[in-house]
């Protein structure tokens, strides 16, 4: 990493640093590991709890798009339906539960888009560390069905494409 990245992350840090001793956020290596917050460094901007609540927003938005695929497959990748008959009925209970949580993240998100305010951006950004700290387990042990799902062998129909 060069000097001049090396310093712009270093102050997104203490900017950072600054926000979490207002706000009680995670520490900023959790919001990294997890939201990738230092790809925010090379930005000049003076709100920058909105930035990183846009970071995490991001990533509900993507598990979101994932579960929803999950939940009505209709024009997902072939792959995905073979996931998802490997699903038993908890699993599936818990992708609907956890869209439930996240989809309600992302209206939360709307309104932030509306309104600015550092205190409800920063309120924001505590609930989704909290839920995805919650989630990860939840998580994990879907990985880890699809996985084994993804791994199954498929009967071929005799309409498909390759016969």
């Amino acid at each position: 990493m060069n000097e001049i990245k090396e310093n712009k992350l270093e102050k997104l840090k203490e900017n950072y640093k600054k926000l979490n001793d207002k706000y009680s956020l995670p520490s900023f290596q959790f919001m990294n590991e997890n939201f990738e917050i230092e790809s925010i460094a090379e930005e000049n901007t003076e709100l920058l709890v909105r930035r990183v609540r846009k970071n995490v927003r991001d990533k509900i938005h993507a598990m979101t798009a994932v579960f929803e695929t999950f939940i009505n497959p209709t024009s997902a990748p072939m792959f995905v339906f073979n996931v998802i008959k490997g699903f038993n009925n908890g699993e599936k209970e818990t992708i609907e539960r956890l869209y439930k949580k996240f989809a309600e993240l992302e209206i939360d998100a709307f309104n932030l888009e509306i309104v600015y305010s550092e205190k409800a951006e920063a309120e924001y950004i505590k609930k989704v560390c909290e839920l995805w700290k919650s989630s990860e387990m939840d998580l994990k042990n879907l990985y880890e069905s699809m996985k084994e799902s993804y791994g199954l062998e498929t009967k071929k129909s005799d309409k498909s494409y390759f016969g």
